[in-house]
């Protein structure tokens, strides 16, 4: 986490330091991101850097915090308890688009975040990316079990192994994204988004008879 002297900077030279971090990192990732390039454009000396941030990691983590409160992640609630077999996907599909629909004009927004989902878990560890970590797998582990109660996702394997599918599909996804981006209209990357979500669907949907099998048991 930033030092509590940076918040006491003005809030527009806030947002331009991270505004700044959160593009080199989404245009390099962590490993390839450069500090100084940062701080020439910031404007910065690394005397002021430090004074303000313990290190690269404390940038990165604020930069991809920053990023994640511009595309409204912790707005992306579901009351798991309403959902039904017949809603459980279409929602489904609402929450894999809505964050990239929402970084159309800024697509450094996304791939700050992908690069952060990019990091070994120990990188992880440390705040505020620990946080942002466990509310995204959280409810993304939340979904699987309530699709997995109402039938709509199969039951014949482990939740994490689950999960590690749709992080494959997710990631794959992610990567053509951005390397496409700046190629694509709204109604295209919503597109990508739903045809993943379909693969998604593909994959986990119970097999014929499953359901009414395990009802039977």
């Amino acid at each position: 986490m930033p030092f509590e002297r940076f918040e006491k900077l003005a809030s527009a030279k806030r947002e331009r330091i991270l505004e700044v971090a959160a593009q080199e990192f989404a245009a390099n990732g962590f490993e390839g991101a450069s500090v100084n390039r940062i701080l020439e454009r910031a404007q910065m000396s690394k005397g002021a850097a430090y004074y303000y941030f313990a290190d690269k990691a404390d940038l990165f983590g604020a930069a991809v915090l920053y990023a994640s409160e511009r595309i409204h992640l912790a707005d992306m609630a579901v009351d798991l308890a309403a959902l039904t077999a017949d809603s459980f996907w279409p929602t489904f599909a609402e929450l894999h688009r809505q964050p990239l629909l929402r970084s159309f004009e800024q697509p450094w927004l996304f791939a700050v975040i992908r690069a952060a989902g990019q990091l070994p878990p120990e990188q992880l560890e440390r705040e505020p990316l620990a946080s942002l970590a466990r509310q995204i797998i959280s409810l993304a582990m939340q979904m699987v079990e309530r699709g997995q109660e109402l039938g709509s996702i199969r039951r014949d394997l482990p939740v994490e192994l689950i999960f590690a599918w749709l992080q494959g599909l997710d990631r794959a996804s992610d990567q053509w994204l951005t390397s496409h981006w700046s190629r694509l209209d709204r109604a295209a990357i919503a597109r990508v988004s739903d045809q993943t979500v379909e693969a998604m669907r593909r994959t986990l949907v119970p097999e014929a008879g499953e359901s009414a099998l395990e009802k039977e048991v």
